[in-house]
């Protein structure tokens, strides 16, 4: 009889278990095949960076190689799940790699939430439609935050690169303001089924004619294993 009541015990907590797994890896929110999460996944980049110093009067170019893994999963304090993402640089063509950055990431029915050193930002706002804005940091309550909005530019429209060829993403432009004397812009890519697949950031001055001083950092995805 102890013995029958072991087995049955027994059963019943790997049923519970593994329930509690296929839980734990859920969401079912309209919008999140733009940002997929599984653990285990990996994505490549590359990411260029570009830099010009008027002091010095030069124009200096970077290559390197970031690779991002979704390493775990857990629920935080209000029960939401939060997968964390750990990304490795390399800067001699992947024969090595570095720690880099650390990141949480959740998904809920208000869009895709990214955590970095505790500074929260909804990069995803759902529903997805063009020309939609919203307010990506409104967990925070500074002045310049509170008021930065960003805004689907395009739904839905195709994006290629020399890696992938992606039918529907989404185009997100979180700063543009451009003058005669400088540009700043900031934009990210998301394809249906990859999540990031392109990132720009630039913040050049040209106060001086055909002698730019700043950057262009641009990241490009050329592998993924969802």
């Amino acid at each position: 009889m102890s013995n029958k009541f072991f087995v049955v015990f027994a059963l019943s907590f790997l049923v519970l278990f593994s329930c509690k797994e296929n839980i734990t890896e859920e969401y079912n929110f309209r919008g999140k095949e733009y940002y997929p999460l599984r653990r285990g996944a990996e994505r490549n980049y590359f990411l260029d960076s570009v830099h010009y110093s008027r002091i010095l009067n030069k124009v200096s170019y970077f290559k390197y190689r970031i690779r991002e893994t979704i390493t775990d999963s857990f629920l935080d304090l209000s029960g939401k799940i939060n997968y964390r993402l750990e990304q490795f640089i390399s800067r001699d063509s992947g024969r090595s790699y570095q720690f880099y950055d650390l990141l949480n990431t959740s998904v809920d029915e208000y869009g895709v939430q990214r955590d970095a050193e505790n500074r929260k930002e909804q990069i995803l706002s759902f529903p997805i439609r063009n020309q939609r804005s919203w307010y990506p940091y409104y967990f925070w309550n500074d002045s310049f935050q509170s008021t930065t909005r960003y805004q689907y530019s395009a739904a839905g429209k195709p994006f290629s690169n020399p890696w992938f060829n992606i039918n529907e993403c989404v185009f997100v432009k979180q700063r543009y303001d451009s003058t005669f004397i400088f540009i700043k812009e900031k934009r990210e890519i998301y394809g249906k089924n990859f999540g990031l697949v392109y990132r720009l950031k630039k913040d050049l001055d040209f106060q001086v004619p055909n002698q730019p001083d700043g950057f262009v950092v641009t990241w490009q995805l050329y592998e993924y294993y969802p």
